[in-house]
């Protein structure tokens, strides 16, 4: 019973996709009617500027660290499952908000997240593995997934079962939000971006 409480919580929590309101405050229109019509960070930031992109983040970011801080607050006998639960629901609120007929974003922001606060040490070594994903392949949908994929590996290697299930449950959902890129990448129609010259050119 405990791990649904988490559950639910962390959907009421996820449900505050910072995108709308960032892109209403700013724009007066939904996110989706701007740029990719993603509700997140990399979409706002692209079109409203840097500045609002760091917003749309920490928001997503601080949303994910409240859920869980108050799940472990609660129900500090789940242990790190307090954590699981409550990372699980924001991110289904995150990517399906029932004020927005289930349409939300990606949940890049709150995996990343979630992973440094479930185990800090693998989950920066899982942000890196992604950060290398990104530079090789020059593409932004195969991080995301990316970092799951790469810490539910580590989760059945390294904590029970329930734990890997959970973890491997977020890898699908990312897939799924991430299906049409995907399809777009494997036809050789995705967007590429050399990062690394992105990053020489701003040095």
């Amino acid at each position: 019973m405990f791990k649904l409480y988490c559950l639910l919580i962390g959907y009421g929590f996820g449900n505050f996709v910072t995108a709308y309101v960032v892109s209403q405050w700013r724009t007066g229109k939904s996110p989706r009617q701007l740029g990719s019509g993603n509700p997140g960070t990399a979409n706002i930031g692209a079109v409203l500027g840097k500045k609002f992109g760091i917003l749309t983040l920490c928001g997503d970011l601080l949303k994910t660290i409240l859920a869980i801080y108050i799940c472990q607050l609660l129900f500090p006998e789940l242990g790190r499952l307090a954590i699981l639960y409550s990372g699980i629901g924001t991110t289904l609120g995150h990517n399906y908000p029932i004020w927005q007929k289930f349409h939300g974003g990606k949940g890049v922001a709150v995996s990343a997240i979630l992973l440094v606060m479930y185990d800090w040490q693998w989950g920066l070594i899982c942000l890196l593995i992604a950060l290398a994903v990104m530079l090789i392949s020059q593409n932004l949908t195969l991080p995301g997934i990316a970092i799951l994929l790469s810490f539910t590996i580590v989760s059945f290697m390294k904590y029970d079962v329930e734990t890997g299930v959970g973890f491997a449950f977020l890898t699908l959902l990312s897939i799924i939000s991430f299906r049409r890129d995907l399809l777009a990448l494997f036809k050789g129609q995705a967007k590429r971006v050399d990062w690394l010259k992105r990053f020489k050119k701003h040095a």
